[in-house]
């Protein structure tokens, strides 16, 4: 899978509150209001690594700053100056179909299910480079108030 990104790196640690060593999106290639795609190079130096695989607490870390992510961008083409802190307020139907190695690639689609009231409900999908299903959730969010 091979994708121009939208933001450069730089940028796209502006657009999200959590800072390294605990960064767990490396790319926006796709964002708007219903949808994203993110990618992460899983390298050996991250700290939810474990046994020569990027953990499950990090795919989960993964789905969430996705969900951040799209909300950054979104917040940034509105002229927003902040990234926004949120927060996890639920995660259904988590599914680890395998762990991904040190060294690969993971691409990650956020597709919105519900929102109200700043409360999104977004059903996220982490793929590998051959497209093969890695992981699965259903995860709520919700934004701090300023």
């Amino acid at each position: 899978m091979k994708k121009d990104t939208l933001i450069n790196h730089q940028l796209l640690l502006q657009l999200i509150p959590q800072k390294d060593p605990f960064v767990m999106v490396s790319e926006l290639y796709e964002a708007n209001e219903n949808e994203a795609l993110t990618g992460f190079s899983i390298h050996s130096e991250n700290i939810l690594n474990h046994d020569d695989h990027f953990s499950e607490a990090g795919l989960i870390e993964h789905m969430a700053q996705s969900v951040a992510l799209q909300d950054g961008y979104l917040a940034y083409q509105a002229k927003e100056t902040e990234a926004k802190i949120g927060y996890i307020g639920a995660i259904k139907t988590a599914k680890f179909h395998r762990l991904p190695h040190i060294g690969e690639k993971i691409f990650t689609q956020v597709s919105l299910i519900q929102e109200f009231m700043g409360i999104k409900l977004s059903k996220i999908e982490v793929r590998d480079e051959k497209e093969k299903l890695i992981a699965s959730a259903e995860i709520k969010t919700a934004i701090a108030p300023s």
